[in-house]
């Protein structure tokens, strides 16, 4: 008689009946366990790291490739790839010493991916500039002057403020001259650490880490009226430019080159061009000669004129006067630059490359010892 229900068609020979469900998962595993699927993966990424790390170099290899959600899904898969061959091969064999190492082994190659991907994802990386005494908000995105970041990181992790407390000019540590050395304080409320950062130290606090960049100087000039009452005052930043010689000249300006600046800049509408530059002295630090030159505001749109109408020296602490209005030197101070940069899957990575090393050890003294017992079984 032949066979009309469908529910018995889809039974095979030995009497189970097929789970479709089951099924759907089966030929899943089977794709994302799959040797070519691993293979084409690889070529992918290989690729586009290639791609990016060439054309894309530095910041902009950041936003449009390494800390996209697509290339972190591919990342991603590829774990779940690596996972899947891993449990479908590792896993059913005895377990041995070799075979734990190889465990071991395969985990840490996962991990570290996902160390990978979430660091991508998570990180920041600022630049930060601060005078002496001064502080900043460590969640304003407004106190670095530049800054990249992860997908998915958010400035309510950085709590807190940084401050500059000194620099440390001609610092020692033992015998040796770290030559420039910040003493720094970050942190909310109770919660502060402070220490001293210089070329080969550093200082990290709720995963953040500090590192010293650049420093230069800053001249506090004070302006004053016709009556001699002070009416404004700022910290003005000198660029450090390096000559051909080695040596630097400290002035107002930008990496370009030496330029004057409109001045004052808030509060009052600026009436004149300043030029500053500062010649330290070999004798006393945060002491020196400041040349200055004063330039005519031209137009409504406070353009600085292109000759000078005054120039001069004085000594810090001495005032010079122009259009009318006294300006004094109060004060020399250190300007510094500190990267701020926040790397949450390092740890993840690290601890992953230990526990590879320590699963290719074992995996290789475990095959030492089985062929060791080999050979005496022979003998």
């Amino acid at each position: 008689m032949p066979i009309t229900n469908e529910e018995e068609m889809d039974k095979p020979a030995n009497g189970t009946t097929h789970n479709p469900v089951q099924k759907m998962f089966g030929k899943l595993y089977d794709f994302l366990a799959s040797a070519k699927l691993a293979l084409a993966l690889l070529i992918i990424i290989l690729v586009i790291c290639t791609g990016g790390a060439t054309f894309l170099s530095g910041e902009k290899a950041d936003k449009y490739v390494f800390s996209t959600l697509w290339f972190n899904a591919l990342l991603i898969l590829l774990v779940i790839n690596i996972a899947c061959c891993f449990s479908g091969r590792i896993l059913r064999r005895r377990l041995t010493v070799v075979s734990f190492g190889m465990i071991l082994f395969h985990i840490s190659f996962v991990t570290i991916l996902l160390g990978v991907v979430y660091n991508s994802l998570f990180y920041f990386r600022g630049t930060i500039r601060l005078t002496e005494g001064e502080t900043l908000q460590s969640g304003d995105s407004n106190s670095y002057d530049k800054f990249v970041h992860g997908r998915f990181f958010s400035f309510l992790r950085v709590r807190g403020e940084t401050r500059l407390i000194t620099v440390h000019h001609d610092y020692k540590v033992g015998n040796e001259n770290k030559r420039a050395a910040y003493e720094i304080e970050v942190g909310d409320g109770g919660v502060k650490k402070s220490g001293v950062i210089y070329v080969t130290h550093n200082l990290t606090h709720k995963g953040f880490t500090y590192y010293p960049e650049v420093e230069g100087y800053s001249l506090f000039v004070m302006l004053a009226d016709a009556s001699g009452k002070d009416i404004y005052g700022a910290h003005i930043p000198l660029q450090s430019l390096k000559q051909k010689d080695g040596s630097f000249i400290y002035a107002t300006g930008s990496k370009e080159g030496v330029s004057p600046f409109p001045f004052p800049q808030q509060h009052i509408q600026p009436f004149m061009g300043l030029l500053l530059g500062f010649v330290p002295s070999a004798e006393m630090d945060r002491t020196g000669q400041v040349d200055y030159k004063a330039y005519p505001i031209v137009g409504d749109d406070f353009k600085i004129g292109d000759e000078p109408i005054l120039e001069g020296q004085v000594k810090s602490g001495e005032t010079f006067h122009a259009f009318n209005h006294g300006l004094a030197i109060r004060e020399i101070r250190y300007w510094v630059t500190m990267t701020v940069r926040h790397e949450p899957g390092k740890p993840v990575v690290l601890a992953s490359l230990c526990m590879g090393l320590l699963g290719l050890t074992i995996t290789t003294v475990g095959r030492m010892f089985r062929r060791r017992d080999r050979a005496e079984r022979v003998l």
